[in-house]
């Protein structure tokens, strides 16, 4: 292994401690700057064959730095750090000369693979520095990178390499994930109406096995018999043919074929290492086109997310990939039901604008303080609400949490009253009760395939209800499962025990002692 001289241009010493510990596992020589000035006046002494900047560097930026660094040393490598990367970041990276962008926080296993792939790359094109005809390629990435679809990827990489490479026949086929097979993306010299009639297995013919084994083949006609590989040639007039894989960073994305009919043509070693640098350039626009529709499609599911629960839960259920729609299961949970009491006064006597505004004002603090004990919105009811405490995320003490969030709920709903009451005297008839119950129930999905609900059901969500109907303004009422569970949390008294509506059976009851402190 060939051992390079690096330097590291950060402002994080983690950033830049994590990236000289690793490299300097690999034998390498690194270097460390915080700024691009100490960068510039370090790099006048020493030679180095490749650079890390970030991306977000004070007075001289990183790509100001990265071309004062070039003017010494044109052939340096560069890769930019960025925790913020986007199609149009990477253009304006690769239109300035740099390699390769990595992502904070930054992963280990990723900066050694793309160091590694960033020398593989550079003694690639030192190597083919002769050959004229290649350079141009080099700057493919800009064309690659205007793009916005696979297809369009894949009509661009058509293009590219029928101009450089003698073609008559070309497809480029994607994998599709949803049915597990090859198919064209774009193409020419095939007829459209074939064009949807063919797809691949992974193994399948000499694209399927190109594709699954992630290494090329070439036929020619001279040579072809001794190739395991001519037995599968469907026409027998293709006198030289090459499929190339589109090798991404972590998967095979598909496949390239080429070929011709005339037979004074032949493919060499030369139109492979042509196709591979073009086709480099291609996944890396793939891969940025799937990494960006991801983040798309991510930002979507999180805020569908939060509408549910707090960002917290919505980022543990991402990051784990659980299908939140997909969930369901009977649990041992604490439910919390809040409603408004003597609301029907204020609807029969205030304008529907100020109903709005007093139930906006009550539901922005209800949901804040919720989301702050890590509790589940299951839903908004008119003037009341239903939550759910130790699911989907896990908490040690959901009932602690579940009271905790009653009594800060209680105390800024008489705050509201009280501000509301100054303006009319209606809101001195009104009141919040809460009701509390623990065991077990389902949560999940509760309808149809049209119409979804996820939600909670079982006695002790009914139970909850009937509590908080039956509360005096500013209590606390919850079951004997919740008592026992708080333990000596809180200060609670025994209530009288009751039937609730509903039910057959007395439950017995408990409330908070008002002032217990939270």
């Amino acid at each position: 292994m060939l051992y390079r001289k690096i330097l590291i241009v950060d402002t994080e010493a983690i950033t830049a401690d994590l990236c000289r510990i690793t490299l300097g596992k690999l034998g390498h020589q690194v270097v460390c700057a915080s700024s691009g000035e100490q960068a510039i006046e370090i790099a006048s002494k020493t030679h180095f064959d490749l650079v890390l900047i970030d991306g977000m560097l004070p007075g001289v930026d990183s790509v100001d730095t990265f071309e004062m660094l070039r003017i010494k040393d044109p052939n340096i490598i560069g890769i930019l750090i960025t925790g913020h990367a986007n199609l149009k970041m990477v253009v304006k990276a690769m239109n300035n000369g740099f390699t390769g962008i990595l992502e904070k926080p930054l992963d280990v296993g990723r900066l050694e693979k793309v160091i590694s792939t960033a020398f593989s790359h550079s003694e690639f094109r030192e190597e083919n520095t002769r050959l004229r005809t290649l350079l141009p390629l080099y700057r493919l990435g800009e064309k690659f990178m205007e793009v916005s679809s696979g297809k369009e990827v894949a009509e661009a990489l058509v293009a590219v390499v029928s101009k450089e490479i003698p073609v008559l026949f070309i497809s480029v086929m994607l994998f599709d994930e949803q049915s597990g097979l090859l198919k064209i993306a774009a193409s020419r010299g095939i007829s459209d109406e074939l064009i949807p009639k063919i797809s691949l297995r992974p193994g399948e013919k000499i694209a399927g096995w190109v594709y699954e084994n992630g290494k090329p083949v070439i036929l020619n006609r001279k040579t072809q018999h001794t190739s395991p590989f001519s037995q599968l040639l469907s026409r027998k007039d293709i006198a030289a043919a090459i499929s190339f894989p589109l090798l991404g960073r972590e998967k095979v994305l598909g496949v390239l074929n080429i070929s011709q009919t005339k037979p004074e043509i032949e493919y060499s070693q030369a139109d492979l290492e042509m196709l591979s640098i073009i086709c480099s350039q291609a996944v890396m626009a793939l891969e940025n086109v799937s990494f960006i529709r991801e983040r798309e499609e991510s930002a979507r599911a999180k805020a569908l997310l939060e509408q549910y629960v707090s960002p917290e839960v919505a980022s543990l259920l991402l990051k784990n990939q659980q299908n939140l729609m997909n969930v369901g299961a009977v649990q041992e949970l604490t439910v919390l039901f809040a409603d408004i009491r003597h609301f029907t006064l204020l609807v029969q006597h205030l304008p529907p604008e100020e109903l709005r505004d007093f139930l906006n004002s009550f539901f922005d603090f209800f949901t804040r303080e919720i989301f702050a004990c890590q509790g589940t919105l299951d839903k908004f009811m008119g003037d009341a609400a239903l939550v759910i405490f130790g699911a989907p995320l896990e908490i040690e003490e959901p009932s602690v949490a579940a009271v905790t969030a009653a009594a800060h709920i209680l105390r800024q709903f008489e705050d509201l009253r009280r501000e509301w009451a100054g303006k009319s005297d209606l809101f001195n008839q009104i009141g919040l009760g809460i009701g509390l119950s623990r065991g077990r129930m389902f949560l999940g999905n509760v309808g149809s395939a049209r119409r979804l609900d996820y939600t909670v059901i079982g006695t002790d969500v009914n139970i909850a209800q009937r509590l908080a109907s039956d509360t005096d303004a500013g209590q606390i009422l919850m079951t004997e499962s919740v008592k026992v569970d708080i333990g000596d949390a809180f200060a609670v008294r025994e209530e009288k025990s009751r039937i609730l509506r509903g039910l057959e059976k007395e439950i017995r009851l408990y409330s908070i002692i008002p002032g217990n402190p939270v």
